[in-house]
């Protein structure tokens, strides 16, 4: 893979592609982990003579069209701020000049070329420069115009929080240290079933949470009320569930009991069952939230005991304070234990970082991934178009 060290930066102009798809609260950001990580690369730029550095990245979906309410203007500020930049911008603006050097440009997905990897698009992008440098592991499992087209056009390196991502990931498909503990929680079952099956002859043990960990039950034929299902994936649920269970080598551990509550919104009428109790419909009307204590008990004493960890998504729906214990305890055993551990996608992290208060930045054992998608893609075998174009396969 083609390192933005090897590339010759003094006096060039370089198109830097980030992941500034951070949370917004209206124009607050929630966690700025995303902005701060592309900093090192930044300040590489700066420091070996870069003559303009024009900054670019996506925030949320707008779907090719403007819309203030995924502006960069509030992530601009921010950016500033942590360069030492004495500016603050109050509004959107087609572009954000933080200094002579330094400009940000305002969201790519406003415009539809940006997804479609339109070719006007992509060469509208490449004209702005002489070098591309990606720092955006979050997004190279996208060929959008931003990611892959425009590095076709120019001489194209991976940024310096790609190559960490990329050496962190690496290492868990290389020798590890065992017992080697899988987590996966939170939805879209179908992305997270190739990781599990790339992982059924190296992982020790899978904790499985979340609304996957409902499809798996739904799967089981237990009632999941009005839960977050995936049908689609009942008869993939059951093959990989069947083929764990019958290798003596793992441990696969769904929830023995759940928090269940009429709102998934708030609480109400909150309820810890046995997952035995879910093989009748007294529970229809109920959203399973958060797994119960028996089971954090559990997962808890298995992450104790190990030396590697993955973990991808919430126990339940951590954002929801009520509903954030199994996911708030599952953080703190893998803070205690220091085993090894990546910890991928976007809210996973947020939700780590808040529930810890950055108690990860004690210890090198611990690394958070910006990928999400890109996480999973990259641990499943899948080639991310975004890495492929600078060299890496």
């Amino acid at each position: 893979m083609r390192k933005v060290q090897d590339a010759k930066i003094k006096d060039e102009k370089v198109l830097l592609r980030v992941d500034f798809n951070v949370p917004l609260d209206g124009v607050e950001i929630e966690n700025d982990k995303r902005i701060r990580e592309s900093i090192p690369t930044i300040q590489y730029l700066i420091d070996n003579g870069a003559s303009k550095i024009i900054i670019v990245s996506h925030l949320g979906k707008p779907d090719g069209k403007k819309d203030d309410k995924y502006s960069l203007w509030p992530v601009a500020s921010r950016l500033a701020e942590l360069l030492s930049i004495n500016i603050k911008f109050d509004k959107p603006q087609e572009e954000y000049k933080l200094s002579e050097q330094i400009i940000l440009l305002e969201n790519l997905r406003f415009n539809k070329g940006e997804e479609e990897n339109e070719p006007e698009f992509v060469r509208s992008l490449a004209n702005k420069a002489s070098i591309y440098v990606n720092d955006a592991f979050g997004t190279c499992h996208r060929a959008h115009a931003s990611t892959e087209g425009v590095a076709k056009l120019l001489p194209s390196y991976a940024g310096l929080l790609v190559q960490k991502e990329v050496e962190k990931l690496e290492a868990l498909l290389k020798e590890i240290d065992h017992p080697f503990t899988f987590i996966l929680g939170g939805a879209k079952i179908e992305d997270k079933l190739p990781v599990i099956k790339s992982f059924m002859t190296r992982a020790d043990n899978f904790l499985i949470g979340g609304a996957i960990a409902n499809t798996f039950l739904a799967a089981r034929r237990h009632n999941m009320g009005k839960s977050l299902i995936e049908p689609n994936s009942f008869r993939e649920a059951n093959i990989i569930w069947t083929n764990l269970m019958d290798d003596s080598r793992r441990n696969v551990y769904l929830p023995n009991d759940l928090l269940l509550s009429l709102d998934n919104k708030k609480a109400e009428d909150k309820r810890e069952v046995k997952i035995s109790d879910l093989l009748n419909s007294d529970y229809k009307d109920y959203y399973s939230v958060d797994i119960g204590p028996q089971s954090i008990k559990t997962y808890c004493e298995v992450i104790k005991n190990s030396k590697t960890i993955f973990w991808n998504g919430g126990m339940g729906v951590s954002e929801i304070e009520e509903f954030a214990n199994g996911t708030r305890e599952i953080a703190q055993a893998i803070i205690d234990s220091g085993a090894k551990t990546v910890i991928g996608g976007g809210d996973t992290v947020a939700a780590f970082e808040k529930i810890t208060n950055n108690q990860s930045l004690a210890t090198n054992n611990l690394f958070l991934s910006t990928g999400g998608g890109a996480t999973l893609e990259f641990l499943a075998g899948k080639e991310l178009p975004g890495l492929k174009v600078l060299g890496y396969y």
